[in-house]
């Protein structure tokens, strides 16, 4: 498996609502997204394509100073708080086929609000890939450490109903539910184009700790990630 095969896109918006300018906020010593394009330079797959898609002048500036290519800027319709992450790697993808002639193996998106994803995390998804030619995807997950019969949804009547039928109640004693951390997504293109999302039947889990989940959408979220940073892959490698 060759990274060239690789196309990495690095979606940074400009209009978020939850902590405005987050996509250039400092962290530490680097703008929030220049810890993803650190972590992408530090991992095997350095060598890949990679592209920032912002619809932001002023994060296409901060992308290009942390040594991002940005090509375009993303057309407004694909900025707003309706445009999901598959339009926008889909438009990346049909841009590099229209621009460039080029169509990627496999599509690496990494979201710049997981700061503490580690290089090893991507290296990690990309030897699952190499190892298992049948799978078509590798997500990052976290362990909720609940059994579906521990897990409620609130019915019309404000009552807690439980999502499965179990009966684990010990934590200890349940397989654990995996969620997506937003960390990491690498699947195939052609699938991701078929299927229309980043969850086809061939996808396996990458499990990530504590720290490596975190996904800042929030001040509260900002604030953990400067509480947490000195225990980051940057601090600790």
């Amino acid at each position: 498996m060759n990274p060239r095969e690789v196309l990495v896109v690095i979606p940074a918006r400009g209009g978020s609502k939850g902590l405005p300018g987050k996509n250039i906020k400092p962290l530490d010593d680097l703008p929030l997204l220049g810890w993803t394009t650190e972590a992408l330079s530090q991992s095997g797959l350095r060598e890949a394509r990679c592209l920032l898609s912002t619809d932001d002048t002023a994060i296409a500036e901060a992308g290009r100073a942390c040594g991002l290519v940005v090509p375009f800027l993303r057309p407004a319709k694909l900025a707003s708080d309706t445009a999901s992450s598959l339009d926008v790697v889909l438009h990346a993808l049909d841009w590099l086929a229209e621009a460039r002639g080029e169509q990627p193996t496999w599509i690496l998106l990494l979201q710049p609000t997981s700061p503490f994803r580690p290089p090893a995390a991507i290296d990690r998804a990309w030897e699952i890939l190499h190892d298992d030619p049948t799978l078509d995807a590798v997500i990052g997950v976290k362990a909720i450490h609940r059994s579906p019969g521990s897990l409620f949804l609130a019915n019309a009547r404000g009552h807690l109903c439980p999502l499965g039928d179990d009966d684990i109640t010990r934590r200890q004693d349940s397989p654990g539910v995996l969620t997506p951390n937003g960390a990491l997504y690498l699947i195939r293109s052609s699938v991701l184009r078929t299927g229309g999302n980043f969850f086809p039947p061939a996808t396996a889990p990458l499990p990530m700790d504590a720290i490596a989940n975190l996904d800042i959408d929030d001040a509260t979220d900002w604030a953990m990630a400067e509480a947490l940073q000195g225990l980051s892959w940057r601090a600790v490698k």
